[in-house]
């Protein structure tokens, strides 16, 4: 019995706008992020959605909710799909972090896999939340469709287990773009079959994506 997950990066975001490191800081889209938001939804129209859950900060909440109301659906919150929390980099400008934490957010862009932020989540221990929330949330929804909407790294380290690649390769692929889809279909097994990581060819013109420095 397959469970098929479609999952959503957040929009473009107010911390997109400014280049900064948000994490756990709760921003909101911008009006850029709220229209990727209702292409996604139109994207997506076709689909039997069952249930939608996201994460509890409100950039994922914003971009779930067309989504939530063409299908007549409520959306569940939860922090374990939130963004790493990223300790002293926090609410921090990309290139003052790359000066001021030369080593570690250097290893972020050069080796994301195994990077920990100072004083926040290792990218190891973000994954492991995530992973233990799918898991969850498949098993729970055996043979339904679900649809998630979370963050650029969750989503980052989500395409490496689909892509059956260790953290340590997480490098090899790219952050998915701003409310890009990306979908699998679980097997009863426990088993997945990757559809399309970090699709957003449905923004046209409106596509964002991450810059280099991240």
């Amino acid at each position: 019995m397959k469970t098929t997950l479609i999952v959503v990066r957040h929009g473009y975001s107010e911390g997109n706008r400014d280049t900064r490191f948000v994490g756990h800081g709760d921003v909101p889209l911008t009006e850029i992020g709220h229209a990727q938001a209702l292409c996604t939804a139109d994207y997506l129209k076709g689909w039997r959605i069952d249930r939608i859950y996201s994460s509890d900060l409100c950039r994922a909440m914003q971009t779930a909710i067309p989504v939530a109301k063409m299908h007549g659906l409520p959306i569940y919150p939860m922090e374990e799909l939130r963004e790493i929390y990223a300790g002293e980099w926090e609410g921090g400008l990309y290139a003052e972090l790359l000066e001021k934490y030369p080593e570690s957010y250097g290893k972020w862009i050069r080796d994301i896999g195994n990077a920990h932020p100072d004083g926040g989540e290792s990218v190891a221990e973000m994954a492991a939340r995530v992973y233990a929330a799918v898991d969850r949330i498949v098993q729970e929804n055996e043979g339904k469709c679900v649809a998630i909407f979370t963050h650029g790294t969750p989503a980052r380290v989500l395409g490496c287990r689909w892509h059956q690649l260790p953290l340590s390769k997480t490098n090899e692929l790219p952050f998915c773009g701003n409310a890009s889809v990306s979908i699998a279909e679980y097997e009863s097994d426990g088993s997945w079959r990757l559809i399309q990581y970090g699709y957003d060819g449905h923004q046209g013109e409106n596509a964002t994506r991450l810059p280099a420095n991240v």
